[in-house]
């Protein structure tokens, strides 16, 4: 099956055709003054025969400028920089429902989704110069995806029915991949490649790290200070917000340069990029990016009005502070503006199922205590003090415009009654103590539950941990730590409680990987680690789940292979709401508009939209045609 050619794409074909191939192509000043140093090749001998021709959004941009953003840790919490340089396979467009080929030049979709066939950019290159080609999907496939070391245990993506795909080199520009069950969901995992393994992978730099390659790439990893040879390649070869190598080979339109004493990343202008504007100039515009570490929040928002950054939406701006972000609008020069949300809850409350505590363990996998526990929450208070009154009370499920939700599911136990709450929790066996002022387990301890969340999410934290102590009894304490931290106690089966957004949980994300409707995920929320590790491992290690999580897994598994729109899937698809709504799993809170805060200094940059993790965050507003206004 050909894939669908909207209006947009027809323009981008004719102009590929017969605008830019005779066209002159142009390049910023700094790839210029290279090219007369000698050291670098023409632009068009540097871009692919058949570079993608990018309509931009407003007007044909100005080459110069660094973009700013802000990052909360060395290694996560940087997507506003990241979704801006990010590329993938496919490109989803603005209106999140067109997907066209990107990376690949094209695809054809198998009629029974069994297979799909890639074309690829001929003549494209790597940010060194090297060569883009088939060679470089087959090395990541063969020596990477499959091998055991590397990745023991298989990102969802990569599996249909249970079996990896195969790859297959047609030649060298040219891949087809076989499925070993019809796969309808094939071109959303290529819209967010990006995060699911990439599919490609630089041979001629990473092969020495290699063991397959390089025989002594045990002895180069130890002199490195790693103890195998996989873990230097790990290091060698992370792309995403783990990235520490800049050595590494890049093919987004800026890639990492240096990182400095503080942990900010530079990154600068890929010359070999593979993109162009409809006037030929070479994309990007901006010449670089700065992925500037910041503490938290606050200094965040105040690097931003003083203008020292560009762009903010990741780790979500509080909505209660939208009058200090609109009166200093024209000091720091910037708009301020609110995009839709995807989210099923902009937090949610989740508990280990598999918690190491026996007593906690059986109470935190009693359905009623879940139910409980969600009825003690105020959350029109977290909407007032929060969210300025602008969020909806909402459980954590799948948003509404979801095609099969049924309204229950949004507020099933969502509602703000602590005499039930209480009551049910009397039922279960939770005895007050003498004082009247906190409650025991079954065994005569006081019940205390630890809250562990991030900066981002510890206001609300907060919120629930008085609402259960002060109106149900229940001891609870926050724990806010660092992000990275956060997601490494995710999977050590430590963790009692947790507080994390409730995304990916749209019906696109629901048809990519199954979304957070399956109480078994690992990091960051860590719901049931060991149940986790049963199902990657196929039940060699870690610790069965009741038949009821086998049963949603089952029905998760199987809703990724059937075809959107038929009775089948509105059916299933409601199963698995059904299913997790009514055992809460998750225990949402509300939902607020997106606050995105936009230097005025930018063009081509969007003013309004979605900002979700469910479509790549920035990705779809094609931030390597964003420009510096002169």
């Amino acid at each position: 099956m050909k894939t669908r050619l909207t209006p947009v794409v027809v323009v981008f074909l004719l102009l590929m055709l017969v605008g830019t191939a005779a066209a002159q192509y142009n390049e910023a000043p700094m790839l210029k003054e290279r090219v007369l140093a000698g050291e670098l090749p023409p632009v068009e001998e540097r871009l692919p025969k058949q570079p993608l021709v990018v309509e931009p959004f407003e007007e044909i941009g100005v080459y110069g400028g660094v973009l700013r953003a802000g990052a909360f840790g060395p290694t996560s919490g940087g997507l506003d920089t990241e979704g801006v340089r990010l590329q993938c396979i496919g490109q989803i467009e603005p209106d999140l429902a067109t997907i066209t080929p990107n990376i690949v030049r094209d695809w054809d979709i198998a009629e029974d989704f069994t297979s799909i066939t890639l074309y690829l950019r001929e003549g494209m290159k790597w940010s060194d110069g090297h060569p883009f080609t088939a060679d470089d999907w087959m090395f990541w496939y063969e020596s990477i995806a499959l091998n055991e070391q590397l990745n023991p245990v298989k990102m969802q993506a990569w599996l249909v029915d249970g079996q990896m795909f195969k790859m297959t080199k047609i030649d060298d520009y040219t891949i087809r991949l076989d499925f070993a069950a019809p796969y309808p969901s094939i071109d959303i995992v290529l819209a967010k490649s990006h995060w699911n393994g990439q599919f490609f992978a630089p041979k001629h730099y990473l092969s020495q790290f290699h063991i397959d390659y390089n025989d002594k790439a045990e002895e180069l990893a130890k002199e490195a200070g790693y103890s195998t040879w996989w873990e230097a390649f790990q290091f060698y070869s992370a792309f995403d917000q783990t990235q520490l190598n800049p050595d590494l080979p890049g093919i987004t339109p800026w890639v990492l340069k240096s990182i400095d004493t503080f942990g900010n990343k530079y990154f600068e202008r890929n010359p070999y990029y593979w993109k162009v504007d409809t006037a030929g100039n070479q994309l990007p515009y901006v010449d670089g990016q700065l992925r500037e570490l910041v503490s938290d929040g606050e200094v965040r928002i105040l690097k931003f009005i003083a203008g020292e950054l560009h762009s903010a939406g990741e780790n979500p701006l509080p909505v209660a502070d939208y009058t200090l972000y609109k009166e200093n609008e024209a000091a720091g020069n910037y708009r301020t503006m609110l995009f839709d949300n995807t989210r099923g809850s902009d937090a949610s409350v989740v508990f280990n199922l598999t918690v190491q505590n026996p007593a906690l363990r059986e109470l935190f996998n009693n359905v009623e205590f879940r139910k409980a526990m969600s009825l003690g929450i105020d959350r029109q208070e977290i909407n007032d003090i929060l969210y300025f009154g602008q969020a909806k009370a909402l459980q954590a499920t799948a948003p509404p415009m979801t095609s099969f939700i049924e309204e229950w599911m949004t507020t099933y136990f969502a509602e703000f009654d602590p005499d039930k709450a209480n009551a049910m929790l009397d039922e279960i066996g939770l005895t007050w103590h003498s004082s009247g002022n906190y409650r025991l387990l079954p065994n005569g301890e006081r019940l205390r539950i630890t809250i562990e969340a991030t900066e981002e999410f510890a206001a609300v934290a907060e919120m629930v941990a008085e609402h259960w102590t002060n109106y149900l009894g229940v001891t609870a304490n926050l724990q806010v730590v660092e992000r990275t931290f956060f997601y490494e106690r995710a999977l050590s089966n430590d963790r009692e409680c947790a507080v994390w957004t409730f995304d990916g949980a749209s019906e696109f994300m629901m048809r990519e990987n199954g979304g957070r409707l399956l109480p078994t995920w690992g990091e960051p929320l860590g719901v049931a680690p060991l149940w986790q590790t049963w199902f990657d491992t196929n039940g060699s290690s870690g610790e069965q789940p009741p038949q009821e999580v086998i049963d949603q897994y089952n029905a998760v598994q199987k809703f990724l292979y059937t075809t959107p729109g038929t009775d089948e899937y509105f059916a299933l698809g409601r199963e698995i709401l059904t299913r997790h709504g009514e055992n809460v799993w998750a225990i949402g809170t509300t939902v607020a508009p997106r606050v995105i805060l936009m230097s005025n200094k930018l063009g081509n940059t969007p003013n309004e939209g979605t900002f979700a993790w469910d479509f790549g965050f920035w990705s779809p507003y094609k931030g390597d045609q964003w420009f510096f206004k002169q």
